[in-house]
């Protein structure tokens, strides 16, 4: 049950104790046997995705574009460590591709600099691409859509070579939804810019509707929307402001800690994304947040966009962001790394609870893949908390906050992007300048 109260919630966030750390997913799972053909589609897809990551990190510098640059540092991140993941687990020769045997290590592919490969036809592929996408913003935008499909189409492929219940299908249904966002958010740009078909200029067969790819950053595409009953209403209206929280929390914490950059990463992206998720939904059936259950009354985003950090629709929400969380936040980094993963772990709780009463596609579909991205921010607050000597990670938090791998599968396996976090010798935004890191 949710806690619905602010004493609720102090019971989730007085929770103590340590368990052992969370199994990893490579000792949690055995994988089946690839077969060499599998193996080199895998191979393949990380070279693809590398192409796609650097070209967003080359066309975000020219154009200085937020969304591009989001889809070559802090998303090409998560895509690598899933791909990484992958890679170790099924122990995959990068090497060995469907296009050639290259000359390289697997170590030395996953280390290449942006806008090197190992492949002379990918390296050849990106120079050109990069070269027609600076002509125009337009072609930048519309290449990204091509390549966006083209992965799309090639991973949807590669989950039928897998078991159901093996971590790689999860890896890579993760690795699908989040490029349909980014399909649907490239459309948004080009409707922006004046590019009336949006990502359909593309191509007949780029054009895609809200039926073929169904994660989404804007209600524009969707059509025929089924009627909430109160129960549902109330779900949305309660996930927004749950995810205005989050944000707000996390916004605040970066301001505090400025060294914790996986809270702007999380914070400014992330929860961004997942906001404006629940707000199309919000948007697309008319919902005052305020008062949800006056059919009355209507969805009005400049009201939304007035509301300051700590100011909710439920009151309830604005004495746990005052009450609560801030003042866990500010104890010190290690109490806002904790707090972070209390959040998400209520998070998932929540969404979980609503989707057992809910029978509407859009909302299931939206929730699913908030519950994905809750569950991958939960991994990287744990190894983020690893990293600073909290060996037992999140469930140093409290049992109630101490998952497995088993209950949240999604992102379980990114050690690998909290270690780059708590580097500070990495010019990971590939422009040449060092950020920092948790």
């Amino acid at each position: 049950m949710r806690p619905t109260s602010r004493r609720d919630f102090l019971k989730y966030t007085a929770a103590s104790g340590t368990l052992a750390m969370a199994p990893s997913l490579l000792q949690a799972q055995t994988p089946s046997s690839l077969s060499p053909k599998q193996r080199e589609a895998i191979a393949q897809l990380w070279q693809d995705e590398k192409l796609t990551w650097d070209l967003a990190q080359a066309w975000g510098q020219e154009y200085d574009i937020e969304l591009l640059k989001t889809i070559g540092n802090w998303s090409a991140l998560n895509r690598k460590s899933v791909l990484n993941e992958i890679v170790k687990l099924y122990n995959i020769d990068l090497s060995e591709t469907q296009d050639a045997k290259l000359l390289y290590s697997t170590e030395q592919i996953i280390n290449m600099p942006s806008g090197e490969f190992a492949s002379t036809k990918l390296q050849e592929r990106f120079d050109t691409l990069k070269s027609q996408g600076l002509s125009s913003l337009k072609d930048a935008l519309l290449s990204m859509v091509k390549l966006s499909v083209d992965n799309i189409t090639k991973t949807k492929e590669y989950i039928g070579y897998f078991a159901p219940t093996e971590k790689a299908v999860q890896n890579l249904v993760y690795l699908n939804d989040s490029s349909m966002g980014h399909y649907w958010a490239l459309n948004k740009e080009l409707l922006k810019i004046g590019v009336k078909k949006g990502c359909c200029e593309a191509g007949s067969e780029y054009c895609k509707s809200a039926n073929e790819y169904t994660v989404s950053y804007g209600r524009d595409h969707i059509t025929e929307p089924k009627a909430l009953n109160s129960e549902q209403r109330h779900a949305l209206a309660y996930m927004w402001s749950e995810e205005k929280m989050a944000h707000d929390a996390f916004e605040t914490v970066y301001t505090v800690y400025p060294h914790l950059r996986l809270f702007y990463n999380i914070g400014h992206w992330s929860e961004v994304q997942h906001l404006s998720a629940v707000e199309e939904l919000i948007a697309l059936y008319d919902i005052d947040v305020n008062d949800y259950d006056n059919t009355q009354k209507h969805y009005d985003k400049d009201v939304l966009a007035k509301m300051g950090p700590g100011d909710y629709a439920i009151s309830d929400f604005e004495d746990r962001y005052q009450n609560v969380l801030l003042p866990y936040a500010v104890k010190d980094d290690i109490s806002a790394l904790k707090l972070g993963c209390m959040v998400e772990v209520q998070d998932v709780r929540d969404l979980t609870q609503f989707l057992g009463q809910n029978d509407n596609p859009y909302i299931e579909r939206t929730f699913k893949y908030l519950i994905e991205g809750s569950q991958t921010h939960y991994w990287a607050y744990h190894y983020a908390l690893i990293q600073r000597g909290v060996s037992n990670g999140c469930c140093s938090a409290g049992k109630d906050y101490c998952k497995d791998a088993t209950e949240f599968p999604s992102g379980s396996g990114q050690e690998e992007l909290a270690m780059r976090w708590n580097r500070f010798d990495i010019p990971l935004d590939g422009f040449g300048k060092k950020m920092i890191y948790a």
